[in-house]
């Protein structure tokens, strides 16, 4: 046979991929995708002005928040002078001594605690009768009483107020690098953030300098009967010396203006133009940004809807059909 014969031409690689070629409908157009993005431009020009506007003028009404804060840190300790109880005591002398010291407030997650806790809160809310701050809506200054709706509407509670500034109003963060306590206070009037902020300092110092007080009279009443039950001349004197030491301790509580702990940087009253809420610049750039993408989906959604409403007007029955709450009646 002749060798010619036998030769076939060379296959092309186009010749093993026309069976198999790509329809152009599946392929994603960019062109296609402008023509609809143009063909709903008033949507999506409509819907970012719209929310341009309505953005401007909600974020107008919003009330200004202002911040005041205060940061704190621990008193140290001042030791007595007027006695020497580990000469007088012993080894329990010098534990009483490290026991008593003067000015000591605890630690710096005590005053964290307390500052968080509720009971400060209800203290600051009861004696500086902020029911009426925090519930102005309700409360009629000329009557000096709640303002009366229907029955299911009562007058706020003492829980309620507790609520509102322990979410809301007040913050309390712990620096353990530094050691130190920042209180700060959020809320529409500038005084009454710089207040709010005084207000729980003066009470956890008075928190803390009561509870010291406390211990120092039990332990006052208690040595007394210890002297009364006492013969012995040495131990009346030891006994003495613990007594000298709560009264020293007593007064010394009486005597600071902070209990346990000291102002590093005292709270002041922000000035209006200060305010930390709301951005109003950038409430308007992100409603303007989620408008535009949702105008586009929307837009998307509707040639979708449409191509399907002429292409397969059966399909797009149904899907009305589904959408449809009408309830179908047999005749």
């Amino acid at each position: 046979m002749d060798d010619k014969q036998d030769r076939q031409p060379p296959v092309s690689a186009s010749a093993y991929c026309a069976p198999y070629p790509y329809p152009e409908e599946d392929e994603i157009n960019l062109l296609d995708l402008f023509i609809v993005l143009v063909k709903h431009r008033l949507i999506i020009v409509g819907a970012v002005v719209i929310a341009g506007i309505a953005s401007v003028v909600i974020s107008f009404f919003m009330q200004n928040i202002y911040s005041s804060e205060a940061t704190i840190s621990l008193r140290p300790e001042e030791k007595g002078t007027s006695f020497s109880l580990p000469g007088s005591l012993g080894g329990l002398g010098a534990m009483v001594a490290g026991e008593f010291g003067f000015g000591g407030g605890g630690t710096l997650e005590k005053l964290e605690v307390v500052l968080k806790s509720r009971a400060l809160s209800a203290r600051v809310i009861e004696k500086y009768d902020f029911m009426p701050v925090l519930f102005s809506n309700k409360w009629d200054a000329g009557k000096k009483a709640w303002i009366a709706g229907g029955p299911k509407d009562k007058p706020p509670t003492l829980q309620d107020a507790i609520k509102i500034i322990r979410k809301n109003l007040l913050k309390v963060t712990r620096d353990k690098k530094n050691n130190t306590i920042s209180v700060i206070s959020e809320y529409p009037d500038p005084e009454i953030a710089k207040n709010i902020v005084n207000y729980y300092l003066t009470e956890l110092s008075e928190t803390l300098r009561e509870e010291v007080l406390k211990d120092s009279r039990d332990n006052r009443y208690f040595f007394n009967e210890q002297i009364k039950r006492t013969s012995d001349a040495l131990l009346k004197e030891k006994i003495y010396t613990l007594l000298a030491r709560e009264i020293e301790k007593e007064t010394f509580a009486l005597a600071q203006k902070y209990y346990g702990f000291v102002i590093l940087d005292p709270p002041v009253v922000p000035d209006t133009d200060q305010k930390i809420n709301p951005n109003r610049a950038l409430i308007c750039i992100l409603s303007v940004i989620a408008a535009f993408f949702a105008a586009i989906f929307f837009s998307f959604f509707l040639e979708f809807f449409g191509r399907i409403k002429s292409e397969d007007p059966e399909r797009y029955k149904a899907i009305m059909e589904g959408f449809s709450f009408r309830k179908k009646t047999r005749l």
